[in-house]
């Protein structure tokens, strides 16, 4: 593994409003995947795999005590509980106006940006590897399983070298099926740009938005992400999450 630092970044503030009534009052980063590891939990344990510095969960105010219980519980010494001051839907920073405004309380480094609803298998050395090697933003990629799918989320265009040409968040008519993962390593001054995204009148929500802004003005670089990739984004897909990823345990 290459000598780049990182620390992590993980999006927990928002409201699981498609996965109602169980998170009315239950924030989705810590429904359960098995008996007892939520999505979170193996979101850590990854990190765990790598050298990383402090991981900082951003929440909201109706949540916060529910990650501050997770910390207590998991005894975790290397991680900080961030809190937007919103307290339902209506008022809600959003993934990257939150990212906006926590960027101020950062050191200045290295991040991994995570989906506290994303779960993955594989391993994240390749991709701090290539970090490493290129010292520019890295966005993880992984092919669709339809078409609806890449719809759904964003289209991907790549030269020979894994610069992304194209990034287009919910196509309506996608060419290909390689498809952007909320998950990405950026050097502080890229994540500096969410003020600039924001200031220019981008969306809130939907990194994947930020990340068409950002390919437009500098140099941005995929990495087809190893194993299986989970998106909680619904109670259809948390419970098919939920099978396949024991069935992928087993195997």
């Amino acid at each position: 593994m290459g000598v780049v630092f990182l620390h992590a970044v993980v999006l927990a503030g928002g409201y699981g409003k498609r996965m109602r009534p169980i998170t009315n009052d239950f924030p989705k980063p810590l429904l359960l995947i098995t008996n007892h590891r939520s999505a979170l939990d193996l979101i850590v344990d990854k990190l765990r795999e790598i050298e990383i510095g402090r991981i900082f969960i951003s929440t909201n105010l109706k949540f916060e005590k529910h990650f501050q219980a997770w910390v207590s519980a998991r005894g975790v010494a290397n991680v900080d509980v961030i809190v937007e001051p919103s307290t339902s839907e209506r008022n809600k920073l959003g993934a990257v106006r939150a990212l906006s405004v926590l960027v101020s309380q950062l050191p200045v480094d290295n991040y991994l940006i995570l989906a506290g609803d994303n779960i993955f298998s594989g391993s994240l050395h390749g991709m701090i590897s290539l970090y490493d090697r290129l010292k520019k933003p890295i966005v993880a990629v992984t092919s669709a399983e339809n078409e609806e799918q890449v719809k759904r989320g964003s289209a991907v265009t790549l030269d020979d070298n894994m610069k992304i040409l194209n990034f287009e968040e919910k196509p309506s008519n996608p060419t290909g099926a390689l498809i952007g993962v909320a998950l990405y390593i950026m050097p502080y001054q890229t994540l500096v740009r969410t003020r600039e995204y924001i200031a220019e009148g981008g969306r809130n929500d939907e990194p994947g938005y930020f990340i068409t802004w950002l390919c437009e003005r500098e140099d941005v670089y995929a990495y087809r992400l190893e194993g299986r990739f989970w998106d909680i984004g619904s109670t259809e897909e948390y419970e098919r999450t939920k099978r396949e990823f024991l069935n992928s345990q087993r195997g």
